[in-house]
C-alpha cells in the first residue's frame, strides 16, 4: 500500500469522517483551513438561563474548522473565489447601485482609468506581429555599456526575457522599487491634485470644489511583467454624497481633463535618489457606459476585471505570495533574473536608513509594494465588511438557530490551534472543492443558456 493510499484510508475510516466532510463543504472546500478550540454561550442576561452553546467539543476532530479567508489564488482557491465576488459586488454596486448605493450613481460621469509606472530602463515586449525593439539609429545601437538598444526577436507573455531589462547595468533598480514603496503616497498626492485642478477649471478654492463635487474611486494593484506596479481604478463624479447627483458643470470631459492634469503634476523627491518619482506617460481614460453599448466599457465588464486581479495579484516568476525570511531563499526562489535583482535591490536598500519605515525586506516578495491589491474611496460603495457581515446573517438565518426575544449575553472564547490539512483531507478536500467548481459553472452554463434569445416558430398572422 503506498503512502497516498495509506492517507486516504486513515482520513475515510476515522469515526468523524462524515461530519468532517459536511464541514469542509460548508466552508467551500477552504484548502488551508484554520483549527480553533473553545466556545460560545449564550445567557439571559434576566434569569441567567443557558439559551444556547456551541463548543468545539462537538465538532469533528474535537475542533471548530473555519475558512482561512485568503484572497491569493495561489494560496486557496476556493476562499479566493470568494473574495473575487465581493470585490466584484463592491465595484460593480459603486457603478450601477445597490448594497446601499443608490442606482442614481449609473447617471453619474465615470471612467475607467490605467495609471502606469514611469520608465526605469528599455526592457524586451511582448510581440506577435513585430520585433521586439526594432533597431533606431538616431538614438543610438548600443548603450553605454556596450550592449545592443535593439532586439528583433518576438517574446510571448510567459517568455522569461518578457518584462526584463535590455541592459540590466543602465536599468535603474533601486528608482523601480522605491516607486513600488511609494505608490501609496503618490497616490495620495494624485488625489488632492484632482480637487486642485478642479478648483483652478472653476476659479475656486479647494475646499469650495470638495463641498460642490467629490470623486469616487475604487481601485486595484496589478504587477506589470517588469516588476512594476499599476493601477486599474474606477472614478465617478458625485454631489457632496452619492446619493446627490453632481453639478451641471462636472461633465464626462471635464472628469477626464481632471484626470489628466492631476496626474501630470504628481511628483514626488525621494532620499537618496536622484529621480523624481512620477507617474508614467501612459495613461488610458475610458468612459464607462451602462447598459450593453457594443464594444463599449460597461459597467459588469469593468468591475470583472477589477475582481479578477484582486485574486490573481502574483505574476509567474515576478513575485511569490509569502514574505521571505532571509537573504539565502532569493537565490532559490522561481524567479526570472530580473525579478530576483529586483528583491536583492529590496533587500540592500532595507538596510539603509532612509528607508526604515518602508520596510522594504518584508515586503520584498511584493518587490516593495506594501499597499493593499484592492482599494477604495469611503463613498465609493459597500465595505468587504458589511458584504461579510450580510453573508454571515444569511447563513444564521438558513441554519434556523433559536431566536429569543429577550436580552442575552455572549461569552466568545476561541483559541488557535493550528491550520491545514493532512495529506488524505487534502485529496477530499481537493475534490469537494472541484465539485463545488463544477456545479457553479453548470449553474452559470444554465443561467446563460436562459438568458440567451431562443429561435422561435410562430405561425403567421
Amino acid at each position: 500500500m503506498t503512502f497516498t493510499d495509506r492517507e486516504i484510508l486513515t482520513t475515510a475510516t476515522h469515526p468523524d469522517f462524515r461530519a468532517w466532510l459536511a464541514r469542509i463543504r460548508h466552508i467551500g472546500g477552504c484548502q488551508h483551513p484554520v483549527h480553533l478550540v473553545g466556545h460560545t454561550l449564550t445567557v439571559d442576561a434576566t434569569t441567567g438561563r443557558l439559551v444556547d452553546a456551541f463548543t468545539s467539543a462537538e465538532q469533528p476532530h474535537g475542533r471548530l474548522t473555519i475558512a482561512c479567508g485568503n484572497r491569493r489564488q495561489s494560496r486557496c482557491e476556493p476562499c479566493a473565489r470568494l473574495h473575487q465576488g465581493d470585490t466584484y459586488q463592491l465595484v460593480v454596486s459603486g457603478l450601477a447601485g445597490g448594497k446601499s448605493v443608490p442606482d442614481t450613481v449609473r447617471t453619474h460621469p465615470r471612467v475607467f482609468v490605467t495609471f502606469t509606472a514611469p520608465s526605469f530602463g528599455p526592457v524586451h515586449r511582448h510581440t506577435t506581429d513585430k520585433p521586439c525593439r526594432p533597431p533606431r539609429p538616431r538614438r543610438g545601437l548600443v548603450c553605454t555599456h556596450g550592449r545592443p538598444l535593439w532586439c528583433l526577436d518576438r517574446h510571448a507573455t510567459d517568455d522569461p526575457l518578457t518584462g526584463s531589462p535590455i541592459c540590466g547595468d543602465c536599468y535603474d533598480y533601486p528608482a523601480a522599487v522605491l516607486w513600488n514603496a511609494h505608490t501609496r503616497e503618490l497616490w495620495q498626492r494624485l488625489h488632492r491634485n484632482l480637487y486642485e485642478a478642479i478648483a483652478s477649471s472653476r476659479g475656486i478654492s479647494r475646499t469650495a470644489a470638495r463641498k460642490t463635487v467629490r470623486i469616487a474611486y475604487a481601485k486595484v494593484a496589478e504587477y506589470q511583467r517588469r516588476g512594476s506596479v499599476h493601477f486599474h481604478a474606477v472614478m465617478r463624479f458625485d454631489g457632496p454624497t452619492p446619493a446627490t447627483p453632481p453639478p451641471a458643470w462636472a461633465t464626462l470631459p471635464l472628469l477626464i481633463q481632471t484626470i489628466r492634469t492631476a496626474t501630470r503634476r504628481v511628483h514626488l523627491a525621494v532620499p537618496g535618489l536622484d529621480t523624481i518619482l512620477r507617474f508614467g506617460a501612459q495613461l488610458d481614460v475610458r468612459p464607462i457606459l451602462p447598459g450593453h453599448h457594443g464594444d463599449d466599457l460597461t459597467e459588469r465588464a469593468v468591475a470583472s476585471y477589477i475582481a479578477k486581479y484582486v485574486t490573481k495579484p502574483d505574476v509567474a516568476g515576478i513575485t511569490v505570495d509569502r514574505p521571505i525570511r532571509d537573504a539565502i531563499t532569493i537565490s532559490v526562489l522561481p524567479l526570472t533574473e530580473h525579478a530576483r535583482t529586483l528583491i536583492r535591490t529590496c533587500w540592500s536598500l532595507g538596510t539603509r536608513q532612509e528607508y526604515k519605515a518602508l520596510n522594504l525586506r518584508r515586503w520584498a516578495h511584493q518587490i516593495a509594494y506594501r499597499g493593499h491589491i484592492a482599494s477604495k474611496s469611503r463613498a465609493y460603495s459597500t465595505t468587504y465588511t458589511a458584504l461579510r457581515a450580510a453573508r454571515e446573517e444569511h447563513r444564521r438565518d438558513q441554519a434556523e438557530k433559536e431566536v429569543t426575544d429577550s436580552d442575552t449575553i455572549t461569552d466568545r472564547r476561541w483559541t488557535y490551534t493550528g491550520t491545514g490539512h493532512t495529506a488524505g483531507q487534502a485529496m477530499f478536500a481537493d475534490a469537494i472543492a472541484d465539485d463545488l467548481r463544477t456545479a457553479r459553472e453548470a449553474a452559470h452554463d444554465a443561467r446563460m443558456s436562459l438568458d440567451t434569445p431562443q429561435e422561435t416558430h410562430d405561425e403567421p398572422r
